[in-house]
C-alpha cells in the first residue's frame, strides 16, 4: 500500500463508511493537535471514492472468492497461513491487528472458524460471514465411518435432527470442541450443519455477490469497475463449474472414503458418491471399532480409493489401508500452496476456480485410475 492510500486507510477509521451506504459514521474527533485535522482535511479533499481498501478473510479459500474484485491498490490478508489446520487454530496479536485495521473481514461463520466470533464481537469491526447469508446451502453433519444411503445429501430443515445414541467418543469429542470455541452460537442446528460452507460452489457465488455488493457501498466512485469484474468472475466460475461436471461425471459412482467430512458440498455438487470417513473430528484418533469396521469394507472390494488430506499426518490414513488393495489419493479443502507459489505470485491462497478445479482433478486422479485396474 503506497503512502497516499496508507494516509487515507487512517482517516477512514476515523470517518469510516457504514456498510448501509448511509455514509460516514463519525466515530471519533480530537482537536489535539493542527496536524490531525490538517491530514483528515487533505485526505477527504482527495475524495473517500477512490482509497485503498484493506479486507482480511480467516481461511484461504475465502479470499480465492473475493481476490478478483479488488483493484491493484486494494490490501487483502489471510488469518490462516498455508498449510495450517483451521481446528484448534488460536489468533495471535498480530492478527487482532489486522483485523482492527480492516474496513471488512470475512469469515465462514461456522465452527471451523470459530475463534474469530470473539475479536470481532470485541473489536466492533465491519464483518460478514458466510454462515449469516441469506439462501446459503447447508448440509447436516455425518458421522464418521460409514454413512447411511438415505441420510446422503438430506438439507437441514427446521426440525431438530437427533443424533444417533451409539455415536461413539469421536463424535461426543467433535461437538464437546466445537461447542467450546464458539460460545454465542451453540444452537442445536448450529452442531447439525457441516461447517464446511466455502466447498458449496453455491454458497461461493452467494459470498461473491455480497462482497460485491458492500465493496460498491464502500467504493462508490469504483462502483461500475467493481460490477464489472463480479460478472466477469461470475462468468469464469460457471465455466469451471461446467469443465469439472464433464470432468467428474465418468467417476460419479466409484465408492471412497476419506480422512474427514470436509468435502460433503463438492460431492454434493458434483453428485460423487463418498461412503464414510475415518474420523469426524480431525483432532481426535478414530476408535478401534472404527478402524475395524472401514477394513472390513476395504477388504470387501467396495472402496475405489481412500483420501488423505495434507494437514493431517498421514498415519490416520494408513491405519485403514495398510496391506490393503486399495488406492490411496489426496485432497485439500484448503488450497495449500507452496513457498515458491507465495513468492511468484504475492500470494497465500489459490484462486477460487484454481481451488475447485484442483479437487476436481484430485478426485479424478484416483477414482479414474482405480476404475482402470
Amino acid at each position: 500500500m503506497n503512502i497516499l492510500s496508507s494516509l487515507k486507510h487512517k482517516v477512514r477509521k476515523e470517518f469510516k463508511p457504514s456498510l448501509s451506504g448511509v455514509g460516514y459514521m463519525y466515530k471519533k474527533f480530537s482537536i489535539s493537535t493542527t496536524i490531525k485535522t490538517i491530514f483528515t482535511l487533505f485526505a477527504l479533499l482527495i475524495s473517500q471514492q477512490s482509497y485503498a481498501l484493506k479486507v482480511t478473510v480467516s481461511i484461504p479459500p475465502l479470499a480465492g472468492m473475493i481476490a478478483p474484485l479488488l483493484s491493484d491498490n486494494d490490501q487483502l490478508e489471510v488469518i490462516l497461513n498455508p498449510g495450517a489446520s483451521p481446528h484448534g487454530f488460536q489468533l495471535k496479536p498480530s492478527h487482532l491487528r489486522s483485523l482492527h485495521d480492516s474496513d471488512l473481514v470475512l469469515w465462514v461463520g461456522s465452527p471451523v472458524d470459530s475463534w474469530m466470533q470473539k475479536p470481532l464481537t470485541n473489536l466492533g469491526v465491519a464483518e460478514m460471514s458466510l454462515k449469516g447469508l441469506s439462501g446459503i446451502e447447508e448440509l447436516p453433519v455425518r458421522q464418521g465411518g460409514l454413512w447411511e444411503k438415505k441420510s446422503r445429501h438430506d438439507t437441514i430443515s427446521s426440525e431438530t435432527v437427533h443424533k444417533d445414541a451409539s455415536d461413539d467418543s469421536e463424535e461426543h469429542g467433535h461437538n464437546h470442541e466445537h461447542g467450546h470455541q464458539h460460545e454465542s452460537d451453540t444452537s442445536s442446528e448450529s452442531k447439525r450443519m457441516d461447517g464446511h460452507l466455502w466447498m458449496s460452489f453455491k454458497n461461493s457465488l452467494l459470498l461473491i455477490e455480497a462482497v460485491s455488493k458492500q465493496l460498491q457501498i464502500l467504493k462508490p466512485g469504483d462502483a461500475e469497475n467493481i460490477r464489472q469484474r463480479t460478472q466477469a468472475w461470475l462468468n469464469k466460475l460457471e465455466k469451471t463449474n461446467q469443465q469439472i461436471k464433464a470432468q467428474l461425471l465418468p467417476v460419479q459412482t466409484l465408492p471412497y472414503m476419506v480422512l474427514h467430512d470436509a468435502f460433503q458440498y463438492f460431492e454434493h455438487q458434483y453428485s460423487l458418491n463418498g461412503i464414510g470417513s475415518i474420523q469426524l473430528n480431525p483432532s481426535v484418533s478414530p476408535s478401534l471399532k472404527r478402524v475395524a469396521e472401514l477394513r472390513s469394507k476395504v477388504k470387501s472390494g467396495k472402496v475405489s480409493c481412500v483420501f488423505k488430506e495434507p494437514q493431517f499426518p498421514e498415519k490416520r490414513v494408513l491405519a485403514v489401508t495398510k496391506g490393503l488393495d486399495v488406492r490411496v489419493g489426496s485432497l485439500d479443502p484448503m488450497g495449500v500452496v507452496s513457498k515458491e507459489f507465495q513468492k511468484e505470485t504475492g500470494r497465500n491462497f489459490l484462486s477460487y476456480d484454481v481451488f475447485i478445479l484442483q479437487l476436481s482433478h484430485q478426485f479424478n486422479d484416483c477414482l479414474s485410475k482405480a476404475n482402470s485396474q
